[in-house]
């Protein structure tokens, strides 16, 4: 007579019927972890981070706010804006910003990565987003205050005052007719910044 429990009834050894078990259980835990590294890897972002970095460029078919750009030379958002809100050089609607000026005047506005189109004279230089939508800054304080002298082409940040000038101001500021005289005294408005109040982007 067998021992009892040395064999099932089917006649297959107790102990080999086991390590069978074992075996196929070993598979499906390695096929499963196997699977999961597959999946984390494959939700993984791609090399340069998401699109939301700062490098990141904007979909075709949208747009960015209206009160901002993007700076292609820094990726920054340019701006331009006074304290009430409002947008003084609008990228979603460029145009001269006389009338926008004279609202504003008198007021704080505050500049991020804000284009340099031209510098005709020594104390002051236009920005903005071409010569029908620009605005001019006159720097104030003492000489000396601002780090890097300011050229044509550099990205500033800035906070100054819209200031009412009357005709006589761009021949005292240094700007001529090439310069753009004719504009500067139609708007009427300049802004003033401190020098310790501009940094390069």
């Amino acid at each position: 007579m067998r021992a009892a429990g040395a064999t099932r009834v089917d006649g297959e050894p107790t102990g080999r019927r086991r390590s069978l078990a074992l075996l196929v259980a070993g598979l499906v835990l390695a096929v499963v972890l196997l699977l999961l590294l597959l999946a984390r890897c494959g939700g993984e972002e791609p090399a340069g981070g998401s699109a939301a970095g700062a490098g990141a460029t904007t979909p075709a078919g949208s747009a960015p706010p209206a009160s901002t750009s993007v700076s292609r030379a820094s990726g920054r958002p340019s701006s331009l804006v006074a304290a009430d809100g409002t947008a003084v050089l609008d990228p979603a609607a460029p145009a001269d910003p006389t009338v926008v000026l004279s609202r504003v005047s008198g007021q704080t506005v505050t500049g991020t990565a804000v284009q340099v189109l031209s510098v005709p004279a020594d104390e002051g230089f236009w920005i903005g987003r071409s010569t029908s939508q620009r605005l001019w800054v006159q720097l104030t304080g003492p000489a000396g205050g601002s780090p890097d002298p300011v050229r044509q082409g550099d990205l500033v940040d800035l906070t100054g005052t819209v200031v009412a000038h009357d005709a006589g101001f761009a021949a005292a500021a240094g700007v001529d007719d090439a310069g753009g005289a004719a504009q500067l005294v139609a708007q009427g408005q300049h802004v003033e910044v401190d020098r310790a109040d501009l940094q390069l982007s």
